[in-house]
């Protein structure tokens, strides 16, 4: 008898509507916490009821030195939350669909019995899809996060690309930098627990003691995360940043011993460099002398639960509160020791060509018996010294057929300007978690060693980037050279403009997303191919 089973038998199916969505052990703060679900279309607990399943649990659960805490989280069925939840699903357990995928893929339709969800594949990813039972697993995924019926269909679109090599694929590597950066506790507001540092040299100690394992809860406490990398809940949050929004609020309590009681909250909006986060912190009277002392533009740093608030959106609920300051330096977190690939090539299907050429090994000597390696780069500016490299896409042929595909963002050291991110859709979030370009080309080396490289006019730009990285960590891109532009200019193609638009038009090769590196770099190999016909 599961623990479900055993606890509707003890209250008679009475709270048939409670779900148990976890059970946290926190040692820190001697706790353990239960959390239940309900729909949101069920009445609202009341503290009688919450009362009984909490002291029914604690006889339950024999908790000596530990403290019960049992919360009641409603639940609210939403296409944008469901949404979320499935894009959620496939990048943590099928990265392989993630990446074929986008929110128009799946389809929503709420019903008074059950949620159906259709997602559009293409022939293989159905395939797949099909053999690894995917739709029942997300189904019930989707029921223990919503409560309710989920069915789940896959649909094959023949019209959708298929590029994908079931048999041999392999996932595309997550790589994240260290998150963490240093800020030095001034004076605890609110809640206990952050370590105050009279000094940088007492943070920069325990920094390295935390690093090394040896360094306690309260020193971590110090090192807050990103607000912009906080994409879901989640429990024992630490960020820092500027308050953009406070006040105080009260509100009477209605239920339980405290009935009539007036009690103090705070609302507030806490934003660092890249992110904003809205949250509210229920102040007990011990502290509210000290949040009082809090005003618009003071830096922070905040310990709590990320939570879905009642409108849909992310919130912080705050549990401890200190006074800060960011200090510049960083926390070591460029030094990232190599161990292994941080970008992992997927397999790809050999190119099904015969829908341009009626004929195979239809190449001239150029292609046939040689690898080549195509490839493309997104950078921070047209400055070959100083801009950056933030993406970098690449495929690679094999006597005439597209074998694989290299694709990764690349986190810079400088800020992304506006014009770029509009040019290409890269933002500053997208490269956040993203590798270093230190990394990132070790692995480009790797790809394209012994292979000829290529690319669309290439040879003053590109390659100088590629190069210049590649020399930085030892590396010597020496690799012999096709550029498509040429290639372009010496087919004679009607045409006066020979840049990678025009040249795709009229060849007729689609260029969908141009001005992102693995677009433009498998456009380029299929103009490298046509232009190439024996």
């Amino acid at each position: 008898m599961n623990f479900q089973q055993e606890f509707r038998m003890a209250f008679d199916g009475k709270y048939d509507n409670l779900s148990l969505k976890s059970v946290v052990a926190k040692k820190r703060d001697g706790t353990v916490i239960v959390t239940f679900l309900y729909p949101s279309t069920e009445p609202e607990l009341s503290d009688e009821q919450k009362n009984e399943v909490t002291h029914w649990l604690s006889e339950k659960l024999s908790l000596e030195k530990m403290t019960l805490k049992v919360k009641f989280m409603r639940v609210f069925v939403e296409e944008r939350l469901i949404l979320k939840a499935i894009k959620e699903f496939f990048d943590e357990k099928f990265k392989l669909i993630s990446t074929y995928t986008t929110e128009d893929s799946f389809k929503v339709k709420i019903t008074p019995i059950d949620v159906q969800v259709e997602v559009e594949l293409s022939s293989r990813l159905k395939k797949l899809f099909e053999e690894h039972n995917i739709s029942v697993e997300l189904a019930k995924f989707l029921k223990a996060n919503f409560l309710r019926e989920f069915v789940v269909i896959g649909v094959e679109n023949p019209n959708l690309i298929d590029e994908v090599d079931i048999e041999n694929a392999q996932m595309k590597a997550t790589y994240k930098v260290t998150q963490r950066y240093q800020v030095q506790v001034l004076e605890n507001i609110a809640g206990t627990g952050f370590k105050e540092f009279s000094s940088k040299q007492e943070v920069s100690q325990a920094a390295d003691a935390a690093n090394a394992g040896d360094g306690n809860d309260e020193i971590l406490l110090a090192f807050p995360e990103k607000i912009s990398h906080i994409k879901e809940p989640k429990t024992n949050v630490v960020v820092a940043g500027f308050l953009r929004a406070i006040e105080r609020k009260d509100f009477v309590i209605k239920k339980g011993k405290k009935v009539g009681q007036s009690k103090a909250y705070y609302p507030f909006v806490l934003q660092d460099e890249h992110g904003r986060i809205d949250g509210v912190y229920f102040c007990p009277k011990a502290y509210e002398q000290k949040m009082e002392t809090l005003a618009e533009s003071d830096y922070v740093v905040m310990h709590g639960d990320v939570r879905v608030s009642q409108v849909g959106k992310l919130q912080l609920v705050a549990d401890k509160i200190a006074r800060a300051t960011k200090l510049e330096e960083v926390q070591k977190q460029e030094e990232v020791e190599y161990q292994g690939p941080v970008v992992v090539p997927e397999k790809i299907t050999a190119l099904e060509q015969n829908f341009m050429f009626e004929q195979k090994n239809k190449y001239n000597r150029k292609i046939m018996g040689r690898t080549i390696v195509v490839f493309d780069i997104e950078t921070t500016g047209l400055d070959r010294e100083r801009d950056q490299i933030i993406e970098l896409g690449a495929v690679k042929i094999d006597d005439g057929n597209i074998i694989e595909r290299f694709s990764t963002f690349v986190k810079p050291t400088k800020h992304i300007p506006y014009e770029v991110t509009k040019l290409t859709g890269i933002s500053e979030d997208m490269v956040a978690d993203a590798p270093p370009i230190g990394l990132v080309i070790r692995d480009f080396f790797n790809f394209s060693k012994d292979c000829v490289l290529c690319g669309h006019n290439i040879i003053e730009f590109d390659m100088h980037f590629i190069r210049r990285e590649g020399a930085a960590e030892g590396l010597d891109f020496d690799n012999e050279i096709i550029d498509t532009l040429n290639e372009a200019r010496v087919a004679r193609l009607r045409t006066t403009r020979f840049n990678l638009g025009t040249v795709t038009k009229l060849l007729g090769i689609s260029l969908e997303g141009a001005h992102r590196a693995w677009n433009d770099a498998y456009a380029t190999a299929q103009v490298l191919l046509k232009l190439n016909l024996a």
